[in-house]
């Protein structure tokens, strides 16, 4: 069980309306959250009473705006580093990027006076699971976002955990989507990145979202000059991470229970395709557009590591973005990683279901774990 509980509301409040309906169609909603799910209907109704104003405002905004670089992608599964690193970079004025308040109300950026004061009040200070300060102006996987406008997204199920396959093979793989369906994601997708970009300024997007792992045809698709940096920590922690993470969060945002076998099989599941699938597809990325790190490299030194990524993505004014970058590196010093106990059961799992990847990227069983 979570150990922080939300009010009985889902993130899904700032949908459009449409997209809300689709989103809950035909699943499976326990008796246990038809409070929240009225709630949020509620919300999702006075929000859309408002969204025609954001449509009349944006409409001509993203016909005019032409982005004046192609997006960065931070990528890599949960729980390998993205966030910091994301938090970090976004402290350079040159970048733009999804903020959390447009995660959820990504139909209402003009609303914002009225309905972010409904987000402050419904989001913890801290992220469960992880103790990561959140705010509503921070960067945020744009995942949320797209949910939001378009039901065709793989965050889906963190509210119907059950139907994870379904979704990763329909909107991470795009497997069975209609032409028609497919450039209205990607149409759906390049406004919000638009409309980010006008929020929040910068010339650079700056993107983190651990599906687009899966999806780098699909990225480059879009924007075929765009840059990549692949995240990957050892597979043990990520496990344990994930398993944390998803046990204290999820409960949170649900409409219906999975149990831990449920989840841990998730995780089980998705690591393995998510990463094959960034595997068989890289190869399209040109590699001067490509960086791979280990987590475990770049904690050592962030800010090293920033300045060679400047200089191979062809970022300029590293220097004068610095001084920021350094501040946020000191501010973060102080941060405590969780820790783990492991079953020698468990761990014997994750090495026979993920041993590929450790042997891919030489890993080895961490030193800071408890074993019994």
């Amino acid at each position: 069980m979570a150990k922080f509980k939300l009010p009985p509301i889902s993130p899904l409040i700032g949908s459009h309306p449409v997209s809300y309906i689709r989103t809950l169609w035909g699943r499976k909603i326990e008796r246990k959250h038809y409070l929240k799910t009225f709630l949020t209907s509620i919300v999702v109704l006075v929000s859309s009473l408002f969204q025609w104003y954001e449509k009349i405002y944006f409409n001509f905004k993203c016909r005019t705006f032409k982005l004046k670089s192609d997006p960065v992608f931070i990528i890599g599964h949960w729980r390998t580093g993205t966030t910091f690193l994301h938090n970090l970079i976004s402290q350079d004025p040159q970048m733009g990027y999804v903020t959390t308040y447009q995660t959820v109300f990504p139909n209402n950026l003009k609303s914002k006076f009225l309905f972010r004061t409904i987000m402050r009040a419904l989001i913890p200070e801290k992220r469960p699971g992880d103790n990561v300060r959140l705010n509503v102006a921070f960067p945020q996987e744009e995942e949320f976002a797209l949910t939001n406008i378009n039901p065709l997204n793989y965050y889906q199920f963190m509210y119907f955990p059950k139907d994870y396959v379904e979704y990763y093979d329909k909107y991470v793989r795009m497997n069975g989507l209609s032409d028609k369906v497919y450039s209205k994601w990607k149409r759906d997708y390049k406004r919000m990145v638009k409309k980010a970009m006008i929020n929040t300024g910068g010339n650079i997007p700056l993107l983190k979202n651990p599906c687009n792992t899966g999806r780098i045809k699909v990225m480059l698709d879009m924007y075929p000059d765009a840059k990549f940096i692949f995240i990957l920590r050892n597979p043990v922690i990520v496990f344990l991470s994930s398993k944390k993470f998803f046990t204290e969060l999820l409960p949170t945002l649900w409409f219906h229970t999975a149990s831990e076998e449920e989840l841990e099989e998730m995780i089980f599941e998705i690591y393995d395709e998510l990463i094959h699938d960034y595997l068989e597809t890289k190869s399209l990325i040109p590699a001067q557009n490509l960086i791979e790190i280990k987590f475990e490299d770049y904690e050592k030194e962030p800010v090293s590591f920033l300045k060679d990524l400047y200089e191979q993505f062809g970022i300029p004014d590293f220097e004068k973005a610095k001084p920021v970058l350094m501040e946020y590196v000191e501010r973060m010093a102080g941060y405590r990683k969780n820790t783990y106990v492991i079953s020698g059961k468990l761990l014997d799992r994750i090495i026979d279901r993920w041993g590929f990847s450790m042997d891919l990227w030489d890993y080895k069983v961490p030193e800071n774990i408890e074993v019994t």
